[in-house]
């Protein structure tokens, strides 16, 4: 059983887990940081993108003297104004020759001449002689109400004593008619060098030529004047417009969020943030506010509902941590700074909302006014620039001049990917002599700066792996993972993954060919948790923690093999080893399925006594537990076998000496119950082989002997050992009895007595040796079978 702290540890894991989730990590990083043009359009590079508009000031009418134009890379306005050119009529007052009805505006009442001139002249300049003059015409309202068949009617003046005819009628065949309707008039602009004093005191001669006896008609006068071509004074106001509006970018703007704040009797309501008790001050604090990477706050921009009793705070830091002290802001106020906090007190004033623009975005207008301003009323005449319909800049147009207006405009601007409109709106108002005149307002270069964007490295995407489950000594499992897992900027197989397991002893996680591994280590269980990291280039990581849950499992006993065949003797108890064990449990029993097959658990040994012979006798080994049992076959060879033993080493001599060839005699016995041939007798001092001796057969009881010649080559204390069956040839119930010893004393060999004694000895033997040949020849000569005789 396992151990009971074990137990407990495992507890408190699951109890820890049951209380966690996995969580995927966020922790995106920048890649780069850009500056963006959120208004392309001011590089003025088509007048496709942009909407031209003139009005007369006032109305719905075109504008007749100014237009704006989008040419060349440049943004014109052009007001061009001709000359104001205004007929005025100055009328004779006098006649020297007192004709009357002549003078004055034609009105019908004339008079008429057969022959005598009339003569006219004082006109009347006095209003006009402030004017230039551009041109004259002569004007005679008239009328002729015969055919001229011989006379002839004649017009000419008379400027200062420098005489112009300006017309004669003759041989006309109807009547003239200038005075119904229409008036005669004659260009004398050519005829001189006219001021209003020559043309006051001109003199105008309507002469009717009588050639005849008799008149042919008459000639009618009614009036006659002059009409003069002036600059004229005039006045008026026109206005241009160029519009464009940029989509699809992100405005550099912040907006706060009242509800990730904290409220001191302050509170949300739907003008926005306000006190909750009316006239009790209220305290709202921001969050610490953090501008995108690379870039900074610029301005700060609050609406409130009404004017009162307010106070908008801030306080900057420049590592998150250390804070300035509070200092109060007005709206559009600069603050330039990445962290900040924002802090609002009030008592009775509800705050709509507050922004904040990033790097204070920027209008930069470069342009010029140039031409003239002549006649341009310049403390009317200007130029707005309106950002998104809300005026944000104006300029007086009353010098030649160039000029770059920087005109701030977040305030003006909403946040996320919103359009930004700009419009440039010139007025142009005149109270002119009369004289032409041009200025042209001209933009050459408009960009809006404080547009960014932030490139981000996304961190790795991949498939939840969740819990696992698995049974104690089970499989492992390989879950696919790579190639489940995405990335913005790093391939699949690019990405790095790393685990980290809570209990390691538990099971191990590896990555093989894209694919999580899990393997369970043996005979463990519990509850762990595997957390497991893929990390893009970029070091940008997604990170999931999953629980593996492994069941316990009551492992069966364990009983290692036998060997394929155990021989065995029969009717003679054999003890055979044998191990087993239980990693779950202690108290096994073991039993085997013959009566002559004892278990004894102490010794972990079986002790077998068959009763009879077999090739092949299996035995049942059965090992169990409380919950189970495993079975293991013991195959039994149960034979006959002989038994050797040295039963006696014998040494003839009792005195031996350095050089002396001793004749050892050794005993073997078979005290088995089955013969036992070709037993080899190995007789061996130390290192030295003394001799290999055989025995041809031994049955069942029989004695055998061997003589080993052990020659002494030295004096001391000399021992010899004698082995049976050295290399385990003969099967034996007992093979450990094979082996005996004996040791002798060699003195050394110091007189001839010892040497005569040593060589009779030895002779003695060999004269035995020989007698008993012979006495086995001359017994088989006597005791065998006649010769066969032939018949």
């Amino acid at each position: 059983m396992r151990s009971m702290s074990n137990r407990i540890q495992v507890l408190v894991i699951l109890s820890i887990l049951l209380c966690s989730t996995s969580m995927n990590a966020v922790a995106r990083s920048v890649h780069s940081t850009n500056e963006v043009d959120i208004f392309p359009q001011g590089e003025i590079s088509s007048d496709s993108t942009w909407y031209l508009d003139d009005k007369i000031t006032f109305t719905q009418d075109n504008a007749d003297y100014t237009v704006s134009m989008v040419e060349d890379n440049r943004i014109t306005f052009e007001h061009s104004r001709p000359a104001n050119l205004q007929p005025v009529k100055l009328w004779s007052q006098t006649s020297p020759t007192n004709s009357q009805n002549v003078n004055g505006a034609p009105d019908l009442s004339y008079t008429y001449t057969k022959g005598p001139v009339i003569e006219v002249t004082d006109f009347d300049a006095t209003p006009y002689d402030q004017y230039e003059i551009i041109a004259v015409n002569i004007l005679v309202a008239f009328h002729i109400p015969g055919a001229l068949l011989q006379d002839q009617v004649r017009f000419s003046m008379n400027n200062g004593g420098d005489y112009h005819e300006l017309v004669t009628y003759v041989n006309t065949q109807n009547p003239i008619d200038y005075m119904n309707g229409t008036t005669w008039s004659e260009n004398i602009t050519d005829k001189g060098d006219w001021s209003w004093s020559d043309l006051q005191n001109l003199i105008v001669t309507l002469d009717y030529v009588s050639l005849g006896t008799t008149d042919d008609t008459q000639l009618d006068i009614d009036a006659v004047g002059l009409s003069v071509l002036v600059e004229y004074p005039w006045y008026g106001t026109e206005w241009a417009s160029v519009e464009s509006t940029s989509q699809g970018f992100e405005m550099p703007v912040f907006p706060i969020n009242f509800e990730s704040g904290y409220f001191d009797n302050l509170q949300i309501s739907n003008c926005g943030l306000s006190p909750v008790s009316q006239g009790v001050e209220g305290v709202w604090t921001s969050e610490i506010l953090t501008s995108q990477p690379g870039q900074s706050f610029g301005r700060i921009h609050f609406q409130v509902d009404n004017s009162g009793n307010y106070l908008i705070e801030v306080s900057e830091s420049i590592n998150g941590i250390d804070f300035t002290d509070y200092v109060a802001v007005s709206t559009n106020d600069l603050i330039d700074s990445e962290i900040i906090r924002v802090r609002v007190k009030s008592s009775d004033t509800c705050i709509s909302s507050i922004n904040l623009d990033y790097n204070d975005p920027t209008l930069v207008i470069d342009g010029r006014v140039f031409g003239s301003l002549d006649g341009l009323a310049t403390d009317y005449s200007r130029w707005k620039v309106f950002v998104n319909g809300e005026e944000a800049s104006y300029q007086l147009i009353n010098q030649l001049t160039t000029f770059s207006v920087n005109v701030s405009i977040g305030q003006f601007l909403d946040s996320g990917i919103n359009d930004l409109t700009i419009k440039l709106q010139a007025w142009f108002n005149w109270d002119s002599s009369g004289n032409q005149s041009t200025t042209l307002l001209e933009i050459t270069s408009m960009a809006v700066s404080g547009g960014f964007e932030v490139e981000w490295d996304e961190d790795p995407v991949c498939q939840t792996i969740g819990p696992q489950y698995f049974i104690e000594d089970g499989l492992g499992i390989l879950i696919p993972f790579l190639d489940r897992c995405v990335d913005d900027r790093t391939n699949s197989e690019n990405l790095s993954v790393s685990f980290s397991v809570a209990d390691d002893s538990l099971l191990s996680a590896t990555v093989v060919q894209d694919d999580i591994k899990l393997v369970l280590m043996p005979e463990q269980f519990g509850v762990t948790t595997v957390t497991v990291d893929v990390t893009d280039e970029s070091a940008n990581m997604w990170t999931e923690t999953f629980v593996v849950y492994v069941e316990e499992v009551d492992d069966m006993p364990q009983i290692d093999e036998f060997p394929s065949i155990v021989p065995v003797e029969s009717d003679v108890s054999t003890t055979i080893p044998f191990s087993y064990f239980d990693i779950d449990s202690t108290g096994l029993t073991v039993t085997t399925d013959k009566s002559w097959a004892v278990v004894d658990l102490s010794t972990s040994t079986i002790i077998v006594s068959p009763p009879t012979t077999s090739s092949s006798t299996p035995i049942v080994v059965t090992v169990c537990d409380q919950t189970s049992c495993v079975n293991q076959t013991l195959v039994l060879e149960v034979l006959t076998l002989a038994e050797l033993y040295i039963e006696d080493i014998v040494v003839d001599s009792s005195k031996i000496f350095e050089g002396d060839v001793v004749p050892v005699r050794i005993y073997v016995r078979n005290s088995g119950n089955s013969e036992a041939s070709l037993i080899s007798v190995r007789c061996q001092s130390g290192d030295t082989l003394v001799g290999i001796k055989s025995i041809v057969m031994l049955k069942s009881g029989e004695l055998g002997v061997v003589t080993c010649d052990w020659k002494q080559t030295d004096s001391g204390t000399k021992s010899l050992t004698v082995e049976l069956d050295r290399v385990n040839e003969i099967l034996e119930s007992d093979e450990s009895n094979n082996i005996g010893t004996i040791t002798i004393e060699v003195s050394q060999s110091n007189s001839d007595d010892s040497s005569s004694n040593s060589l009779i000895s030895t002779s003695t033997l060999w004269i035995f040796t020989f007698v008993i040949i012979a006495l086995v020849v001359v017994l088989f000569s006597a005791f065998a079978p006649g010769k066969i005789k032939k018949l």
